[in-house]
């Protein structure tokens, strides 16, 4: 069956070897386009890569600041159990009973 399809084609080149010249022109046109995707890929695979970077640069600095919004809440909290009064224990409040 390849064999028929082959002889329905006939062969690229004549008998010096020669490529028929509408083969060649496909070739050539094939291998600028080859070459013209790879050109692409490399730079499609730049700009993701630029956008990888750009995306662990945020999230870095997010998590950075989920830290300091932390340190700044426990801060608060800790300022603010220390300026509220203690609320008195039974124990203290019966030595200021008995006195």
């Amino acid at each position: 069956m390849v064999k028929d399809i082959l002889g329905k084609a006939g062969p690229p080149c004549d008998e010096l070897n020669h490529l028929d010249p509408e083969v060649t022109l496909k070739t050539i046109e094939l291998k600028e386009e080859w070459k013209d995707f790879v050109d692409k890929i490399s730079q499609f695979q730049k700009i993701v890569g630029g956008l990888i970077e750009l995306v662990d640069q945020l999230a870095k600095e997010g998590e950075n600041e989920e830290i300091k919004a932390i340190c700044v809440r426990s801060s608060l909290k800790s300022t603010a159990e220390q300026r509220s009064p203690k609320a008195a224990t039974p124990s203290s409040n019966r030595k200021e009973n008995a006195a």
